[in-house]
């Protein structure tokens, strides 16, 4: 066996390790044993090699992601080259080699499975690699706007927007997008292997800039048992690492309102400025040729505008001044420390501040209503890997990160809501402070035996929540109509009071086992079983998968996979219940006392978790095929059946005043539906990716606050999701054209069926506790009608100039984000009368961004 120089393992926890399989056969089929095979990475120097065992089978596993080359040399045969190949995160390729006789002259390899194919994948995904993601237009620079131009997602409803790269535009942001119906918040979200989900409200921590993405994989679904701890969708990511030529580059990107258009919800006769800068530098090369790299970049975002406060004169209508202002760095060091080990250090850091504009309540927002967040992260993480043997290898990993997040209202006061007419003063949940700390670590153990490769490892993830979440504590007044509110008679109000300080400790675990079984060489099953244990919970999840290969020489590959998800608890969710607190609600008379400042004789409303708690999970099945149209192109069609079981909700068990709210784990909610998408991966300058998405997802609760119009009756609430869009269209393209040399265009499309929109009365009139408000009009079911469609068009146009001896690039260019200016609504009134289904807040009307970068 010939001696291993390995660079840093990036073991991809979420998805099918990264490996190449195969078979080495002579010219009459017979296996091949003791035959070498040689895997080289040009860029790093890395190398790795295998052996065949007596059925002529091999196994390179756990290989970093980058362009490889294969050897394979036996005894008496010819050497076998391949042309170099790339090899993405979480993708598995598989090869037959057939030797010829030793008077045979070397030649190149003829693959018999096509590169864009991945055989041995039992559910479908869709890897985007740096180039893609660099020259595509990115509103802000954030690579999470990437995953909604995937198959299987869907912006979540009235989400979490990703204008800022770093700051928080929401008291509760999720992620952003669905999978296949499951709510935003039980999505996986891993960067180098490692949970970067925020544990209080299910969105993103750490921001990590364009430059430092070496690549991520998007999937709705994946059967390995080293996924734990989400329920949803998976996203991937890998940073770059350093390789033996130094690389760098400067970019600076802005926008000036002159430019732009103007939403439509704002009055012509106003002129809303808006200025944005985003320079960035990165640098990235060996310390030590063939073994020691180091990677960084940093980025600041720097952003003025002003925003509509879109309510009648009387209370604050016009335009006021918004801020956000950011940064983010990281850094990532790979040390080869001999031919059998490696070790990575990487550290990030993101901070953001938001002035003024922080999103609080679905009604139409005075600017006192709205917010300032300021956001911290800091990520580090080690690993080590060691392969022990040719067929075992090891990596241990480990993170501490810390995020800081900070909620403060403009305006002062309770809250006072007049329903569909305006929402002023200090929205209940703005005014927060919470430093969330993560320690986590990871061991993984893959060992391949003949035809088997097994996985087995633990996972630990220690977090501890410190906040102080003032919600409710400065009072909530609910006028159902602007007569009531200018009489001074509330129909409601409620008010907490206690201790807003709490402290969340929690020690999610998990441990599995997991065989990768290639049958034989066009059948590959897959099997393991998840354990994870989070408060008393004990789950057991059991995964199967299956590929198959039924035409020799075409490159067709069948798929089906099954298994159990478990969740974890989100935090937010149970600080109502762990929060030394109590609440008083009143209505009518009681309610009009409160307002003129006495404190109402009412009794006490309480929080408790149900004694029977189990996790959230879901179930998932799908199949599908992939059919490999030339070696960088793939057309794939994948039909998926998924249930979400057991999903947070609160819940007023006395059905009456005073509340007694029960956190429970019993929501539900269930999808069906398939998306066909062709892919063509980046050659000769051209690449794109197109797919349709068809589906439907109905469930009883679309997020944890939302509670049941009949708290004893749960099922009457079954109807559309909020998250339901049943239809969806995304394409997205790199191209050159070949009569203008240098110029690159970059468009990303989408298209999109209008969301389901519950219809909502102004107050709670069937006085079951619930707020936010879900009482409907009699006869009304839940989430009747739809929100307009939504189309947009982003493009990207840059211009390439060799500079420097060609040792040197300069680019500039245009982006534009909704070239069309489509109004595009991202929420709209729920309120019974005349103005249900109009425009709260629409996207960002046509935006002209400029760009520059030197690159050598």
């Amino acid at each position: 066996m010939r001696p291993i120089a390995l660079a840093l393992l990036l073991p991809l926890l979420a998805q099918t390790p990264t490996l190449i399989q195969g078979e080495i056969q002579d010219t009459t089929g017979s296996a091949i044993t003791g035959a070498t095979v040689t895997a080289a990475n040009p860029e790093t120097g890395q190398r790795r090699a295998a052996q065949s065992n007596v059925a002529g089978q091999f196994t390179l596993n756990n290989l970093p992601i980058g362009t490889w080359t294969l050897t394979v040399a036996a005894k008496g045969f010819g050497v076998f080259k391949s042309e170099p190949f790339l090899l993405s995160v979480g993708q598995s390729i598989t090869r037959r080699f057939v030797l010829q006789p030793a008077d045979v002259v070397e030649r190149l390899e003829v693959n018999e499975t096509i590169d864009g194919v991945d055989a041995a994948a039992a559910n479908a995904s869709v890897a985007l690699g740096y180039e893609r993601i660099e020259e595509a237009p990115a509103r802000s620079r954030n690579y999470l706007n990437f995953v909604l131009s995937a198959p299987s997602v869907a912006p979540s409803a009235g989400g979490s927007s990703q204008r800022t790269m770093t700051g928080t535009r929401s008291v509760a942001p999720d992620t952003g997008f669905t999978f296949a119906g499951i709510r935003p918040r039980n999505n996986s979200i891993q960067i180098d292997g490692m949970d970067n989900r925020d544990e209080t409200t299910g969105g993103n921590r750490v921001a990590v800039g364009l430059e430092m993405i070496q690549e991520f994989r998007v999937a709705a679904t994946s059967v390995g048992s080293e996924l734990g701890g989400a329920a949803g969708g998976i996203l991937n990511v890998v940073t770059r690492s350093g390789v033996n030529l130094l690389h760098g580059d400067a970019t600076f990107f802005t926008q000036q309102s002159p430019l732009n258009a103007q939403k439509p919800e704002v009055e012509s006769t106003l002129d809303p400025g808006f200025t944005r800068y985003q320079p960035g530098v990165s640098g990235m090369g060996p310390l030590q040729k063939d073994r020691t790299f180091l990677a960084s970049a940093l980025e600041v975002e720097n952003e003025r505008a002003d925003e509509l406060s879109n309510v009648p004169a009387e209370f604050d209508r016009g335009l006021y001044p918004t801020s956000t202002r950011g940064m983010e760095f990281s850094a990532k060091l790979d040390h080869h420390q001999s031919d059998k080990g490696a070790v990575m250090t990487r550290y990030a850091f993101s901070r953001g501040r938001t002035i003024a504009e922080v999103q609080g309540p679905d009604n139409f927002a005075a600017r006192s209503a709205q917010g300032s967040s300021l956001t911290a992260d800091h990520s580090l993480v080690g690993s080590w890997m060691r392969v022990l043997n040719p067929s075992t290898v090891n990596d241990a990993r480990a993170q501490f990160a810390q995020r800081e997040v900070e909620l403060t209202p403009n305006g002062a006061g309770p809250q006072i809501d007049i329903p569909g007419i305006a929402t002023i003063g200090a929205y209940h949940r703005m005014n927060s402070r919470r430093t969330e700390r993560h320690y986590q670590f990871i061991d993984n153990f893959n060992f391949t035996h003949g035809a088997h490769r097994f996985s087995s490892g633990v996972d630990i993830h220690h977090i501890t929540l410190d906040s102080t979440i003032r919600d409710r504590f400065a009072g909530i007044f609910v006028f159902p109509t602007l007569a009531a509110y200018r009489a001074r008679q509330p129909d409601l109000y409620i008010k907490a009071f206690g201790d807003p300080r709490t402290r969340i400790t929690t020690t999610p675990a998990g441990a599995w086992l997991h065989d990768r079984w290639q049958i034989r060489q066009r059948v590959n099953f897959e099997f393991g079983v998840r354990y994870d244990h989070q408060r008393t919970a004990h789950n057991v999840a059991p995964r199967a998968g299956v590929s198959w290969r039924p035409l020799e020489r075409k490159p067709l590959v069948i798929r089906a996979g099954a298994g159990l998800f478990f969740d974890r608890y989100p935090l937010g969710f149970l600080n109502h219940a762990v929060q030394n607190k109590y609440e008083l609600f009143a209505t009518g008379a009681q309610a009009t006392q409160a307002f003129a400042g006495v404190t109402p004789n009412v009794s006490r409303s309480t929080y408790s978790l149900s004694s029977d708690f189990p996790s959230t999970h879901s179930r998932k099945l799908s199949i599908g095929a992939e059919y490999g149209i030339d070696k960088d192109t793939s057309l794939t069609i994948e039909a998926s059946n998924i249930r979400g079981l057991h999903l947070p909700r609160m819940r007023n068990i006395a059905g009456v005043y005073p509340p007694r709210f029960l956190l429970e784990q019993t929501a539900r909610s269930a999808y069906t539906g398939f998306t066909v998408s062709a892919n063509r991966r980046l050659s000769n300058e051209l690449a794109w990716l197109v797919s349709w998405t068809h589906g439907r997802t109905h469930d009883d609760g679309s997020d944890y606050d939302e509670q049941p119009q009949n708290p004893f009756d749960i099922r009457a609430d079954w109807g559309p999701s909020r998250q339901d869009q049943r239809n969806r269209l995304a394409a997205s393209a790199i191209f050159e054209l070949p009569f203008l040399e240098g110029v690159s265009f970059a468009p990303i499309f989408t298209w999109g069926a209008g969301r389901p929109i519950n219809q909502l009365l102004a107050s709670d009139v069937y006085r079951t506790g619930a707020y936010p408000i879900t009482a409907r009009p009699p006869g009304v079911a839940r989430n009747p009608y739809l929100s307009p469609k939504q189309i947009n068009l982003d493009l990207r146009v840059m211009k390439t100039i060799e500079v420097l001896n060609e040792r040197a690039l300069f680019q500039f260019g245009v982006e534009s984000f909704n070239l069309l200016n489509h109004t595009n609504v991202e929420r709209v009134s729920q309120w019974a009368g005349p103005r249900y289904g109009g425009i709260l807040e629409s996207l960002p009307a046509r935006q002209i961004q400029l760009m520059t970068q030197f690159e050598f």
